[in-house]
């Protein structure tokens, strides 16, 4: 019997030639993510090379979508190919979570699943703000006032992400494009142990991203200059806005969003008497978060 590992779980082959799995799920949401983030990674290379973080950065992806060849096209794609990877990543997380893979694999193979989910966030948050527009802009200087938010390291920090004036798109520039894929690749290679995607899914994935990003319409851009009285950030951080009314910055918007991540990637580290009610305590974290998130959609 031929034993082989993937995402941390054991599978092997039985005496028909079929392929079991003894400790993890059988659905592809780990797979369909690589594929979204391999889609992601090649459009955001092509967009790279045509996008200037400097100057007017508005007028830059204008031109993207309405000069380059298939501009408009590229730009959805990355968009929904993004999205996907964030929504997949949880998906896999998530049912990882409710069957408790997590008590079968090694530690810091779940850590890194739970990092690498992690950062879909500020890829996603970093390619917001570089539209350029007027939600990007905001986005930008939400961000850099609740890192300032942070005690003793919070000024140093805030510079580390964006800086305010001509080099504004800069450094989010360099996240999105350079820093995070990097360190996902990092991550995924340690992880899966295996960089491109493979499945019998992932082609007719694609080709439903294609087709998707064919007739799907990107959130409108919104001229720096134009003045509109409702401003909202991405789709995650719609929660974070609301609590922001009500909740001091840094609890809104620094301590909260960490925590049923920290709890998340805690599990298999909790003490067997307590690990029932770790996953009691991270699944009331995470409906807490998705109802307020929720309440801020409505």
């Amino acid at each position: 019997m031929q034993q082989t590992a993937d995402y941390g779980q054991q599978t092997t082959d039985n005496n028909h030639g079929q392929r079991t799995t003894d400790n993890g799920p059988r659905t592809n949401y780990g797979q369909l993510a690589l594929w979204a983030f391999h889609v992601a990674l090649l459009t955001g290379v092509i967009l790279s090379f045509h996008y200037r973080p400097w100057g007017d950065v508005f007028k830059s992806v204008s031109k993207i979508s309405g000069w380059l060849p298939y501009g408009d096209f590229l730009r959805k794609l990355h968009y929904l190919a993004g999205q996907c990877f964030l929504i997949l990543s949880f998906a896999h997380v998530l049912e990882h979570f409710l069957k408790e893979t997590y008590r079968r694999i090694r530690p810091k193979e779940w850590s890194r699943l739970v990092l690498l989910f992690s950062l879909g966030f500020p890829l996603l948050f970093t390619g917001f703000i570089l539209k350029g527009d007027k939600e990007g802009i905001l986005a930008g200087e939400v961000m850099y006032h609740l890192a300032q938010e942070i005690p003793l390291i919070g000024s140093g920090l805030a510079r580390m992400l964006l800086r305010p004036g001509e080099e504004f798109f800069l450094l989010p520039y360099l996240y999105h494009t350079v820093i995070l894929p990097l360190t996902v690749i990092f991550l995924l290679d340690r992880h899966t142990r295996r960089l491109l995607p493979r499945g019998d899914w992932g082609w007719p994935f694609m080709a439903f991203l294609a087709l998707l990003a064919t007739f799907f319409p990107l959130p409108p851009d919104i001229p720096p200059y134009m003045e509109i009285s409702h401003i909202s950030g991405p789709w995650f951080f719609h929660g974070v806005q609301l609590l922001l009314r009500q909740v001091p910055p840094l609890w809104a918007g620094v301590i909260w969003p960490v925590i049923p991540l920290l709890l998340t990637a805690l599990l298999p580290f909790a003490p067997p008497k307590l690990s029932k009610w770790g996953k009691r305590l991270t699944m009331a974290a995470w409906l807490i978060h998705g109802m307020i998130l929720v309440a801020a959609w409505l």
